[in-house]
């Protein structure tokens, strides 16, 4: 079973990479936060947020992070904790709107849990993977401070939770249209359109990303969808860690599949929101199951 509390957790906790994992209140994570995070960005923002990259091997269940350097780049990673079998899907979320990390929602066997800055985990929902898939937490999708999560339903829909400061939901929104059936998976974290409202991408079996520009409304978090473009089918996994380049806007990264990582900066624009590919990681990303 993932060490998410005790002795692996502790060990998390007191080291520079605490926060990629399991943050604090705005003044622990503050604390926590290096002077290269720090100055990876112009301004971090919920807008615009800055967080590590975590990730998790796929033959030994061993989890790292990755520090930005603020050029568009990752630093070397560093090992954080090992044995995570059992942990499924993982969303980082800013619950306080500041751009940074700090709190963690995770499936764990089949359960849906948080951890925040009292460093023990909550059990949110019961049997929460058996339903849902491609967990993500691009940011306030409701009007609130919160963080909220979208994920995918097996049954062929797509839900946003929005979310309380302690973990817990405090409201959810089923998506309806047959398109949320068709995606492979969900990515987003911060605003993708210049508008200061959190947007997300989905990408289809075809290969086909779209973009759902965010309303700032929980009850119809998302306008109609808008197609970003073809091609994506090039790709394994997609995600976001907010700017990585430090223009203040946020951006996506893919892994293609010889394993190679790749930046799309964001513009800021919705008819185009992202630039041509960066590859910024030439090999190894292909022996993670999970980034985040």
């Amino acid at each position: 079973m993932a060490q998410i509390s005790g002795r692996g957790l502790s060990r998390l906790v007191t080291t520079a990479v605490a926060v990629a994992l399991v943050g604090g209140s705005a003044g622990v994570a503050a604390a926590q936060t290096t002077g290269e995070q720090a100055a990876a960005a112009k301004k971090p923002s919920a807008s615009a947020p800055v967080f590590r990259v975590g990730a998790i091997t796929d033959k030994t269940d061993k989890f790292y992070v990755y520090e930005v350097d603020g050029k568009g780049g990752l630093k070397a990673r560093q090992f954080a904790d090992g044995n995570w079998k059992n942990v499924r899907q993982v969303a980082n979320v800013d619950r306080d709107g500041d751009g940074r990390q700090d709190g963690t929602f995770y499936v764990e066997n089949s359960d849906l849990k948080f951890i925040g800055s009292a460093g023990k985990a909550r059990n949110v929902v019961p049997d929460y993977g058996f339903f849902y898939r491609g967990l993500i937490s691009p940011g306030n999708l409701g009007g609130s401070q919160q963080s909220d999560l979208v994920a995918l339903s097996k049954g062929g829909t797509a839900q946003v939770a929005t979310v309380r400061d302690n973990g817990t939901i405090s409201g959810e929104t089923r998506l309806g249209g047959a398109e949320w059936g068709t995606y492979v998976d969900l990515a987003g974290r911060g605003d993708l359109t210049g508008d200061k409202k959190t947007d997300i991408v989905a990408r289809d079996t075809k290969g086909v990303l779209w973009l759902y520009k965010g309303t700032g409304n929980a009850k119809k978090p998302f306008e109609a969808r808008t197609k970003v473009g073809g091609g994506w089918g090039k790709y394994t996994k997609l995600f976001s860690n907010g700017d990585l380049n430090g223009d203040g806007r946020s951006d996506l990264l893919a892994v293609d599949k010889q394993g190679a990582l790749f930046l799309y900066k964001g513009t800021g624009k919705q008819a185009a929101p992202f630039k041509a590919p960066v590859k910024i990681g030439n090999s190894g990303w292909n022996q993670y199951r999970l980034v985040f």
